[in-house]
């Protein structure tokens, strides 16, 4: 969903390191332009030199600031520092998306028998340039964007 709502700019996106090491879901996620989180510190230098570059010459990476997607799940959990990190370092704006699940209504409930998704994508958040040393501003941006996708999240 994400991806599609981009159209056709590509969007890259960050995965756990052992999905890659999942028969079919390896070749599907490498065609998704998935960038696997590394487990150890090596691959990790890489991994943040390479995320910059893309992020410093307007490429699209997605995370899941709760470093896990969740199918179905209907509530917000406690982000990670990750996404903010990237963000007030390149100096890129956060542009927050939430998926919600409902039942699916009328004659769609009698045919369907998993929920429909919803995307909404917010306003871009960006870090204020001002005096706070970078952990106050990762803060601030983490908790900017969990309050803006949290209000989205208690409209039912």
């Amino acid at each position: 969903m994400v991806g599609l709502a981009w159209g056709i700019k590509k969007v890259y996106y960050t995965t756990l390191e052992g999905s890659f090491k999942i028969p079919f879901v390896r070749k599907l996620i490498k065609l998704l332009r998935a960038i696997p989180i590394p487990n150890d510190i090596k691959n990790k230098e890489y991994f943040i030199k390479e995320i910059d570059n893309f992020l410093q010459n307007n490429g699209i990476v997605h995370f899941y600031p709760e470093s896990a997607l969740w199918p179905y799940c209907n509530k917000l959990r406690n982000f990670k520092n990750g996404a903010f990190d990237f963000s007030v370092k390149n100096n890129v704006p956060i542009i927050p998306m939430v998926i919600k699940f409902r039942q699916p209504k009328g004659i769609r409930k009698l045919i369907k028998s998993k929920k429909d998704v919803t995307l909404f994508i917010l306003k871009p958040i960006k870090c204020e340039e001002n005096e706070m040393n970078v952990k106050d501003k990762i803060n601030k941006l983490k908790e900017e964007v969990y309050e803006q996708m949290k209000k989205v999240i208690d409209i039912e």
